[in-house]
């Protein structure tokens, strides 16, 4: 027995000394990324390895709402050695930018010519300006930056914004369940300067898969401010109650809630809808359900619209039917099927039921399709540059290898256990093999000792 030990140590000893030998860890000696708000993000990495590296891929993404675990790749050239440095720039020009505040995140795997892999730490950066000079004020859930001198300001900003979302749980039963961000530019052009591709009439916008909220309010137009935060953190409420990959939510729902939650429509909004009930001109629930109209006038009757849509049905139906409703919305239902489940009526149903409430006749329209190509909403919903609500990878500039979306890879394993595990392979080979040397040696030595 105290020899099949000893033998065994021996074995196991050489294994551990050739398997030291074949891995020697690499050197990252530079590992970063450096922003150009709001343009671009250059990632470089810098490595020295015992064995020559092959290949280099750049893993990389947001931490933001999505439909499964995925991130973007990225092949950077670089010269292939035991010595590389490999850079690759993130061009959001053309992939459209991402909001102030995301938190990006990206990981390096390099691969020798035996095809082994091997990942970097996997590290983040928060994509914001370094222009200006951020303040947090924080409350609750309410975490608020901003840069403008005025103490009172930021104070005015932060109170509104945690008594909207205290009356949005009263009223409707909305609750965040992680903290909201509201980026505060001090005027609606720094706003503009800092995302790509909004209308010139973008006052704010928000961006629900981040919980994030960005505004220019100027000093002087605090009133509108305070709604017009509650009115974002609105969307970003609906945005968390709602948010699937199997289906959408209708303009009407979104807009409407995002009115109620700042209180309402403004009198001058009230009188005209009042006024659209008289003529019998309101639109129809199909049409609001798509994009609203540019037309002032038609835009403002699409808000109130919304508003007293939303507004009857939490009336009418309380608070819980609605929460019912988003959730089913968040199942993937369609928007017939989740209200037949949570109302018992479709939207013609809804449609006809409303109007009733206003003495008004039913409309027939309603079950034809909505008008084609609506015109986008002249509002805070949020648009990802130029990218469809479908495609969220990012795509890297001209000058490299397309991004990819690929399963997001897997944090390389830390300690004995996870090298142990990721080579078990190639020790039980080298094992075998040392094992298999030593017994020719031994047979030899014990052969030549019988000879003598």
């Amino acid at each position: 027995m105290k020899k099949i030990a000893a033998f065994l140590a021996i074995c196991l000893l050489f294994s551990y000394g050739f398997v030291g030998l074949k891995s020697a860890s690499a050197s990252v000696t530079q590992n970063n990324a450096e922003l150009t708000f709001p343009t671009s993000v250059a990632f470089t990495l810098d490595l020295d390895s015992a064995d020559a590296i092959s290949r280099i891929k750049l893993h990389y993404g947001t931490n933001r709402d999505t439909c499964g675990s995925v991130s973007a790749m990225a092949y950077p050239e670089f010269t292939t050695g035991s010595s590389i440095t490999a850079r690759w720039e993130w061009d959001m020009r053309q992939s459209g930018g991402e909001p102030p505040g995301t938190t990006i995140w990206w990981q390096w795997e390099y691969i020798d010519k035996q095809g082994k892999s091997e990942f970097t730490d996997k590290k983040e950066i928060l994509w914001l300006d370094s222009i200006h000079d951020w303040k947090l004020l924080e409350d609750g859930l309410i975490r608020l930056h901003y840069y403008e001198s005025s103490a009172s300001y930021g104070t005015a900003l932060e109170k509104a914004a945690v008594s909207a979302l205290s009356r949005l749980s009263g009223d409707i039963g909305m609750v965040s369940a992680q903290p909201i961000d509201l980026y505060i530019y001090s005027t609606t052009q720094d706003m503009r300067d800092a995302v790509f591709y909004e209308p010139g009439w973008t006052g704010g916008l928000a961006y629900p898969e981040y919980n994030i909220l960005i505004i220019g309010i100027d000093p002087a137009q605090l009133d509108w401010g305070k709604s017009t935060e509650a009115h974002e953190l609105t969307h970003v409420l609906v945005g968390d109650y709602t948010f699937s990959c199997l289906g959408s939510t209708p303009t009407w729902l979104s807009e409407g809630l995002a009115v109620y939650g700042e209180g309402g429509p403004s009198s001058d909004q009230v009188a005209f809808f009042d006024l659209n009930v008289k003529t019998d001109s309101l639109l129809s629930f199909n049409v609001l359900s798509g994009g609203f109209a540019e037309d002032p006038n038609k835009a403002d009757l699409s808000y109130s619209q919304s508003y007293y849509m939303v507004d009857y049905l939490i009336q009418t139906y309380g608070k819980e039917k609605m929460l019912a409703l988003l959730q089913g919305i968040k199942a993937g239902d369609a928007m017939n099927e989740a209200l037949k489940t949570t109302y018992g009526f479709d939207l013609a149903g809804f449609q006809d039921e409303w109007r009733r409430s206003y003495s008004l006749a039913p409309l027939q329209d309603v079950a034809q399709e909505q008008s084609a190509n609506p015109t986008p909403v002249p509002t805070i919903i949020p648009i990802q540059g130029m990218e469809s609500q479908a495609s969220n990878l990012p795509t890297p500039s001209l000058d490299s290898t397309p991004a990819a979306a690929v399963t997001q890879p897997p944090v390389a394993a830390s300690g004995i256990l996870g090298w142990l595990a990721s080579h078990l392979i190639l020790i039980l080979i080298i094992v075998g093999v040392n094992c298999l040397l030593l017994i020719l040696i031994m047979v030899l030595v014990r052969q030549k000792g019988q000879k003598q």
